[in-house]
């Protein structure tokens, strides 16, 4: 028969011991809580002071649920002495174990024989209990893994290990097993459960540094910031110790901050794994970098971007990502105060590394004001004011000679949008800008005489070729601008379109060409001007009005008329109207050509035809072509194209490629990127990826890798090679891929990673 008490003075376990006290003495579970505890079981009876229950026991208080085959209660320690299938409920965690005391009032647990979980791992002991101060828990003998297989496929074994639930966990004399082979011993281990693995081993052997092991051992400073202890060892480059600390606090997290530094004595600085030639390079070599942003108010905020190295190849050599994505890494501190349509901002930027280019602004203040009514009325202004200190610094190496000045620019413009009939867009725009340099110049060629130190020791004077400024003091620069973009949009649906193998639920075709004529002159020719916002190389067209057109040191007289048509073809899907195929054609028509300095891509009076196609007919596969052809005139062709296909689960492949011919500022290229994914069954997988040049045969990257399926987590082994080859010199680089990704917790990885590509980078971008 089962019983179930409510009030412990009533019925129940407790119950039973609290009938023991003597008449009259005030009710003692009152001064404990005001909780009430749920016992139910099978059968329920009392033993001296203790209350005890079998039989299927069932124990509520609170958000703790017990259950066990066999339970005692003593009401002067508060203890629940539970024995038999164990299982203890709280606050959304499991425990399991053959016996347990709980204590109610402290919430104390100590157990034996135990399982439970505490994410992402799910593990067993033979001891469990409470930290003091009920922050955590202390396992002994413990078995932790993310696999709910009975006989997990990787597993971590400690003699000791400190839980603190949804923060990290604290292991003692722990190994890594791989099924029940042990691979890794730590004495010591501390482990993120809200981060990716705070331990890392990254072994290898490499044509550059020889034979490595990189480690990475990470621990917590506060509740907002960790550190990270990097201690490197390569056989030919020597020993290196680094520190990283990150820290992310504010309610939206939007104060964040990176501090990273490296230091090492390289024992072969001068080893060069490129087919170019380099500089001689210390053998001390550092960096330290600063990356923070902090709001101080709601519209208040300050960064920090500091990179200072010790020499421009340290990137290249060891953090081989930051390199291939920022050679030139900034140097800037910057307060901002953001308005609801204004934004205002004081910036430092500084060249720390004089061995590279760079542009400094000691300092700026720049004023920033979006399109808005002019009160309130139809018209609408924008504009932008900014005044600095500038310095061109060049690189040590360069022949070019270092300008600075200080620059005045004010741009003001008027917009009057209207619509005509309910469908053709206008909007007529006049502006006005004024620049005053407090010094201006032209750069000629100057031959002079150097003296250079021979491999010898000797010295011998030579002729060298640089660049001298011829100073022309101040200058100011008016600019006029005007222009006009008109547009609008037509439609019509196909109802009757339905094809369910390309995704079609009914077509809307949507149609919309517009124009864009822009007037620009300028009061000084460019060439006279001292550039530091300048045109930057690109093959694509620049901006053809203000303020998008940013380069302000290279505006030039211009009257350019812009011609395009957009296409959309929509269609329903999951009851949404999604963009089945987007395509957006225009070309320039240039009345008055400007001319920036060799910087142009295209020299004619009619532009390429520029085409930018997306397509997406399912959703297993969508395309991208960009490309830009010489139809009306002399030019360039450009065709950049990728298709992406899921085809199902066993099969993903995508393929990619970039052609272009007749570009006066990059050379002519031709390369092909492919890449795929094929599931041979259920256990192995097979994935590629190739690059190759057909310009010059080359065969530059190779990646071929082999996956196994391992239950809870993925292995991978593979091989990649990279072609370094130019002006016939070839270099090669090749590598061994070993990596382990858990398939349901990606974010959690194994303490162990061997990837060459990878080595080094530890970015993260914000």
């Amino acid at each position: 028969m089962k019983y179930t008490a409510l009030a412990l003075a009533t019925f129940g376990l407790v119950g039973a011991a609290f009938a023991q006290q003597p008449a009259g003495e005030d009710d003692l579970f009152g001064k404990f809580s005001d909780i009430p505890i749920d016992i139910a079981a099978e059968r329920m009876g009392a033993s001296g002071q203790l209350s005890t229950a079998s039989g299927n026991v069932q124990i509520t208080y609170g958000a703790t649920t017990i259950y066990c085959d066999e339970a005692q209660y003593d009401p002067n320690s508060r203890d629940v002495i539970a024995t038999g299938n164990v299982r203890i409920y709280r606050e959304g965690q499991l425990v399991t174990a053959e016996r347990a005391v709980y204590n109610l009032e402290s919430k104390d647990i100590i157990a034996a024989s135990s399982r439970g979980e505490s994410l992402p791992f799910k593990f067993s002991s033979t001891s469990f209990q409470n930290i003091p101060g009920g922050t955590g828990y202390l396992v002994k003998e413990g078995v932790f893994t993310t696999s709910d297989s009975a006989n997990p496929d990787w597993s971590v074994r400690a003699r000791r290990a400190r839980i603190y639930p949804k923060d990290h966990v604290v292991f003692q004399d722990m190994k890594l097993y791989i099924g029940n082979t042990p691979v890794f011993w730590f004495p010591y281990l501390y482990q993120s459960l809200n981060k990716a693995n705070a331990f890392t081993i990254t072994p290898g052997y490499s044509s550059t540094w020889g034979a490595y092991a990189l480690t990475n051992y990470t621990f917590p400073i506060s509740d907002t910031m960790g550190g990270t202890i990097r201690l490197d060892m390569r056989s030919t480059r020597g020993a290196a110790l680094g520190f990283e600390t990150e820290w992310e606090d504010g309610e939206k997290k939007q104060n964040w901050g990176r501090f990273r530094s490296y230091v090492l004595d390289d024992s072969n600085p001068d080893e060069n794994n490129t087919a170019l030639a380099r500089e001689s390079v210390e053998s001390s070599r550092y960096r330290v970098s600063l990356q923070a942003r902090q709001y101080f108010t709601d519209d208040i905020y300050a960064t920090v971007d500091i990179n200072k190295l010790s020499d421009e190849r340290l990137l290249q050599d060891f953090y081989e990502g930051e390199f291939r994505e920022n050679p030139n890494p900034d140097n800037a501190l910057s307060l901002t105060k953001l308005g609801d349509d204004y934004e205002l901002t004081f910036l430092v930027r500084s060249q720390l590394n004089e061995f590279l280019d760079g542009t400094e602004r000691l300092p700026e203040l720049a004023l920033d004001i979006t399109r808005q009514p002019l009160f309130g009325s139809k018209i609408f202004y924008q504009g932008e004011t900014s005044v600095g200190r500038y310095n061109r610094n060049f690189a040590d190496s360069s022949i070019a000679q270092d300008y600075d000045a200080t620059r005045f620019d004010t741009f003001h413009q008027l917009l009057l949008p209207h619509t005509f009939g309910g469908w053709l867009s206008v909007v007529p725009r006049i502006g006005v800008r004024g620049t005053w340099y407090s010094e201006s110049g032209v750069i000629t060629p100057f031959e002079d005489n150097v003296t250079v130190t021979l491999a010898d020791g000797t010295t011998q004077t030579v002729k060298r070729v640089t660049e001298r400024l011829v100073k022309e003091g101040s200058v100011f620069r008016p600019v006029a601008n005007a222009g006009l973009e008109m547009s609008f949009k037509a439609s019509r649906a196909y109802e009757d379109v339905q094809n369910r193998t390309l995704g079609l639920d009914g077509l809307r075709h949507v149609v919309q060409p517009y124009m864009d004529l822009s007037f620009v002159r300028a009061g000084e020719d460019s060439r006279d001007i001292l550039k530091f916002d300048r045109l930057q190389r690109s093959t694509q067209p620049p901006p053809i009005e203000f303020p998008s057109f940013n380069s302000i040191d290279s505006i030039q007289d211009w009257n350019i008329l812009r011609l395009g048509m957009r296409n959309r073809l929509q269609t329903r899907r999951d009851n949404n109207t999604i963009n089945w195929l987007e395509m957006d054609t225009f070309f320039d028509v240039r009345f008055d050509r400007p001319e920036f300095g060799g910087l142009e891509p295209d020299l004619g009076t009619f532009s390429n035809i520029v085409n930018r196609l997306r397509w997406a007919p399912l959703t297993w596969v969508n395309f991208t072509l960009d490309s830009q052809f010489p139809l009306l005139d002399e030019g360039f062709t450009e065709v950049n194209s990728r298709a992406n296909f899921f085809v199902n689960d066993k099969v993903q492949f995508n393929v990619g490629h970039r052609y272009l011919d007749g570009n006066v500022l990059f050379r002519d290229s031709s390369l092909l990127d492919v890449g795929g994914y094929f599931r041979l069954n259920d256990n192995w997988g097979f994935s590629f990826r190739e690059t190759y040049e057909f310009n010059d045969g080359v065969l530059q990257n190779q990646r071929y890798e082999l996956h196994r399926d391992l239950s809870s987590w993925v292995a991978s082994l593979g091989v990649l090679a990279r072609n370094n080859s130019a002006g016939g010199k070839n270099v090669n680089d090749y590598g061994v891929v070993l990596t382990f990704t858990l398939k349901d917790l990606p974010d959690v990885k194994l303490p162990i990673s061997i990837d060459p590509s990878s080595t080094g980078s530890g970015s993260k971008n914000r």
